[in-house]
């Protein structure tokens, strides 16, 4: 999933570089941007990789999440300054930039947009000039501000080996690397990957080998080569290679850490369970079961209605832990995590993942960049 969020935080300059006028004859108007390229962005995501996207967005609305998110993350500040002239949108470049985007390659999604994409927003600040976001830096320059001061300078995008702190600081078809955090190449097919040694694959691929625990990288596989088990079948819950789609990889047992799967089929409301690669529980509901339940020789539990508002969220093995909408804190209250709605701007927070932005600083929810005004 982080990788998922990367990808759809990243694409935010798709709707905010630079632009001249085009002949499309249906403009985005400013204020449906967010809408629109969560809408390009999603569909692009969901073409590239349905294998985490259908688990990804079982139970949340990928359009309305992130369509929220860019807008207070990006869009709400690139609005005020085209209003204060820093800045200009062409609603007609969008549009071209959307619709490529809905039909594009898994490239785009690995800070590679097209070119029509850079003349949505037009900035027009040199390099070393002032600035509060990217957006207002002239071309694919992008508005610094590492030295922890605002306003921040317009800068040129980082090259490989650089320091980095975001896909946006890198140069196209770069991104920034979570293990060194400078700007490089995404692991491409067949090259290592995870283990907490080696970076995140490009787009449409899955890592498949990697151990965390043990820091062994694993391989960058596509998902027909990785998503080869068929009902039964033993699978590698942990590691991979996992299910057909339409199937879960479902552990069965474990023994000295050793997780034994097989894939098995989705269940039903209220049917049996376990914990699996995607869940196998239908839309609304979660399994239950923990690691500690498979130490102790219980291997299945039973479909359960998604904790809401207040409840105690569900395990950490089930990607969704709360209800639709809601998301798990387990920063205010480690030991007693539950489940809380999105924080919009302004609100208290404890940690990002609180926040419709994706941003908490100083205990409040906040845009992107720390300039914002």
């Amino acid at each position: 999933m982080r990788k998922l969020v990367a990808i759809l935080m990243a694409c935010t300059p798709l709707a905010a570089c630079s632009g001249s006028s085009s002949s499309d004859s249906n403009p985005i108007p400013i204020e449906q941007v967010p809408s629109e390229l969560a809408k390009s962005i999603c569909a692009a995501v969901r073409a590239c990789d349905p294998f985490t996207y259908n688990f990804a967005f079982l139970n949340t609305d990928c359009i309305s999440t992130f369509s929220a998110r860019l807008q207070q993350a990006s869009y709400t500040d690139i609005q005020n300054a085209v209003t204060a002239g820093t800045v200009k949108y062409d609603g007609n470049q969008a549009r071209t930039c959307a619709t490529t985007i809905s039909a594009g390659a898994c490239s785009v999604l690995d800070n590679q947009l097209p070119d029509v994409c850079q003349q949505a927003f037009t900035g027009s600040a040199e390099t070393g000039a002032d600035c509060s976001i990217d957006q207002e830096c002239k071309g694919l320059s992008r508005c610094d501000v590492s030295g922890g001061t605002c306003p921040g300078k317009c800068a040129p995008r980082s090259s490989a080996g650089v320091s980095c702190g975001k896909d946006d600081d890198c140069v196209k078809g770069l991104v920034c690397s979570t293990i060194t955090s400078r700007c490089v190449a995404p692991p491409a097919e067949g090259e290592a990957c995870g283990g907490t040694v080696a970076g995140d694959c490009a787009a449409g691929l899955l890592c498949v080998g990697a151990q965390n625990d043990k820091k062994k990288a694993g391989a960058c596989m596509t998902e027909a080569a990785a998503l080869t088990q068929k009902a039964d079948d033993t699978c590698d819950i942990q590691n991979g290679p996992w299910c057909m789609l339409g199937l879960s990889c479902v552990a069965q047992s474990v023994s000295a850490g050793v997780v034994t799967s097989k894939c098995s089929a989705p269940s039903t409301a209220g049917g049996p369970c376990g914990i699996g690669i995607p869940g196998q529980c239908p839309l609304g509901q979660y399994c239950p079961e923990q690691v500690a339940d498979l130490a102790t020789g219980t291997a299945m539990s039973t479909c359960t209605p998604l904790p809401t508002t207040g409840q105690t969220c569900g395990p950490p093995v089930a990607f969704d832990r709360c209800a639709a909408n809601l998301v798990c804190d387990d920063s205010t209250a480690p030991l007693k995590p539950v489940c809380v709605a999105l924080r919009n701007l302004g609100e208290t927070c404890s940690a990002d993942a609180l926040c419709v932005s994706q941003h908490c600083v100083g205990g409040a929810c906040v845009p992107a960049s720390p300039c914002a005004k």
